[in-house]
């Protein structure tokens, strides 16, 4: 089934970018992605490689407050490989439970995973926080509401979620719950990973240097977008990125394809289309180009596994054969 499920994804994929590229002229397209300007690609390539290195910060912030120390240079290994099985892998293993298993200390599952789970949920908030700005600025500048409400409540929504898991009486509630779960042992295991999670409230620094720097990373990735953009000769304003790409980002979570690919693509496009800010030609250009970087270092991350040590004294790794299953939710 999970095979099945697999290819399903792949299809569904080259299906979308299919149905993208019918509805444009490919020549066109080609020719404005042949004719971009080299430095200012070059500098969306910098952007994106900061967007890693960013990442790779944030993380290991959650990691030292949890005592799993890790060499800045191993993460990056890490994370490459993430972003490996996230993009290109039609697999059941996702980026996320990499960054897991490779970040087992000691045995310590649970600190392993309340880590990542901690640095995707700080993600989200950073995500719609940008977007709320953006939102903002254009109501302010420009005087129109698009998605204002949608990026409130997603905000507000998501602040709700991490509040009730930071809280010692929504945890009793649902370790109740936990409790009923005997199946291997799963409910122990959700309940202690949801200790593990609860003690983030008292790192109340890393959390904020954290947060900050998913602001960063919201407003590099839509600098990425930006820069792509704009070697083509996409002259618009930059706010609109900040706006659309944290949604385009939210869209790409979808398990349907591999990485969001042909979602990503088609979204950027309608999203800027319909807007009137650019015309479905020069988007798609767009879209295309940002796919090449992004498979790029994807490509890059494969290489880095390939060298990736499951084991090393430095570190204290657990092998990660037969210990993987199930995929990330996000970018």
């Amino acid at each position: 089934m999970k095979q099945l499920f697999n290819i399903l994804r792949v299809v569904i994929a080259v299906l979308l970018l299919a149905w993208l590229l019918s509805k444009v002229n490919i020549k066109e397209s080609l020719s404005q992605m042949k004719n971009a300007n080299p430095l200012i690609l070059l500098l969306a390539v910098v952007f994106f490689g900061l967007l890693i290195l960013v990442s790779v910060w944030r993380w290991k912030i959650i990691l030292d407050a949890r005592n799993l120390r890790f060499s800045f240079g191993y993460l990056v290994k890490v994370y490459f490989a993430c972003w490996f099985f996230n993009n290109i892998l039609p697999t059941s293993i996702g980026g996320d439970v990499i960054r897991v298993i490779y970040t087992i200390k000691d045995n310590n599952k649970t600190g392993a995973f309340s880590a990542t789970f901690v640095d995707r949920m700080i993600g989200f908030v950073g995500l719609f926080l940008i977007a709320l700005i953006a939102s903002l600025f254009i109501l302010l500048t420009r005087h129109q509401t698009r998605f204002l409400a949608f990026n409130l409540f997603g905000l507000i929504i998501l602040l709700s979620i991490i509040l009730m898991l930071f809280s010692d009486k929504a945890h009793r509630f649902f370790s109740g719950l936990f409790r009923r779960i005997k199946i291997f042992r799963l409910g122990d295991i959700i309940d202690r990973a949801y200790g593990a999670v609860k003690t983030y409230r008292e790192k109340k620094g890393a959390l904020l240097v954290s947060l900050m720097l998913s602001l960063l990373l919201q407003a590099d990735l839509a600098l990425t977008w930006y820069f792509t953009g704009y070697a083509v000769g996409a002259r618009i304003s930059a706010t609109y990125y900040f706006l659309y790409i944290p949604i385009i980002g939210l869209l790409t979570m979808i398990p349907l394809t591999i990485g969001g690919l042909g979602i990503r693509e088609n979204s950027f496009v309608a999203f800027f289309t319909t807007a009137g800010l650019l015309g479905k030609v020069q988007a798609t250009s767009i879209s295309l180009l940002y796919l090449v970087i992004n498979f790029s270092f994807a490509l890059m991350g494969g290489i880095a596994f390939l060298f990736l040590k499951k084991n090393t004294p430095e570190v204290n790794l657990i092998p990660a054969s037969g210990t993987a299953s199930g995929r990330q939710g996000g970018q």
